[in-house]
């Protein structure tokens, strides 16, 4: 499914998506741990190291978005990351389906050599994002699909090969839950494997569906935490839609994400 852009934005006259007040809380999530990771990224950036760091978005959208109920237009996933001044990323590279969406982030980070711009099916550009991530670097991928068809597992595990890759992924569970019935097949794409259908046999087990993505990220070297914390966000009507999840090689990387997310998007401290 494509993210169209719903209107524009006044002040450059380029697309914005239309989005939920729930994606300014995922993005304050996102800003807060790429700042709390500056410091470990800092041993990778030249000239004290050479192993540079990335910023991979396999969903950019058009790189500015209106929030529904609101007169406020934001950030998106790219400018943010783009805007780090703090131990900044050395390559930032973003993939979009929606032409339209495409050219509005080439235009507004445009002038930034760091930034390469995919613009087609992340699934299908995959091999040619890989190749341009700095393979001995510290890096960061968001992995934002509006629900589970836009997302095939073996284009995670392409990411998954890389020695640091931390990965800051929306877990659509709400999505899940409509397919379990009526396209199955489209979470065995998802997940990598059929075998969550020994496991989840209704809408209660869905959660079990992010443990088969968890144990499926293993044999790359992800850890499993004993309980992993992971912010739920609701829509308007206190329902929920997704997790948002953080898989990392490092003990470090889960240590922050616990840290960051002790704090709600609301500013509130989380309980547990």
């Amino acid at each position: 499914m494509i993210a169209k852009p719903s209107s524009v934005d006044p002040a450059d006259g380029l697309p914005v998506l239309d989005v939920g007040p729930w994606t300014a809380e995922k993005h304050d999530y996102l800003r807060r741990y790429i700042g709390a990771t500056k410091a470990a990224r800092a041993r990778y950036l030249p000239p004290v190291g050479p192993g540079e760091a990335a910023f991979v978005d396999l969903f950019a959208g058009p790189g500015r978005a209106r929030v529904r109920g609101r007169e406020e237009i934001i950030d998106g996933s790219p400018l943010i990351a783009a805007r780090h001044g703090d131990a900044p990323f050395t390559h930032i590279l973003l993939c979009e389906l929606d032409p339209a969406n495409a050219a509005a982030l080439r235009q507004r980070l445009a002038g930034d050599g760091r930034v390469r711009v995919f613009e087609g099916d992340c699934n299908v550009e995959i091999d040619r994002i890989a190749a341009a991530i700095p393979p001995h670097g510290l890096n960061l991928a968001l992995i934002d699909p509006f629900g589970v068809t836009p997302l095939r597992f073996e284009t995670l595990a392409k990411l998954a090969r890389f020695d640091r890759m931390d990965m800051m992924l929306h877990f659509p569970t709400n999505d899940l839950v409509r397919n379990l019935r009526r396209h199955p097949e489209r979470i065995s794409a998802f997940l990598g494997t059929e075998g969550w259908k020994h496991r989840v046999t209704g809408p209660r087990d869905a959660l079990k569906l992010r443990d088969v993505l968890l144990e499926q990220l293993l044999p790359f070297g992800y850890q499993k935490a004993e309980i992993r914390y992971e912010p739920l966000l609701k829509n308007t009507r206190n329902a929920p839609l997704y997790h948002l999840v953080l898989v990392a090689k490092h003990g470090l990387a889960d240590s922050i994400w616990r840290s960051v997310i002790r704090i709600e998007g609301s500013g509130q401290k989380r309980l547990w």
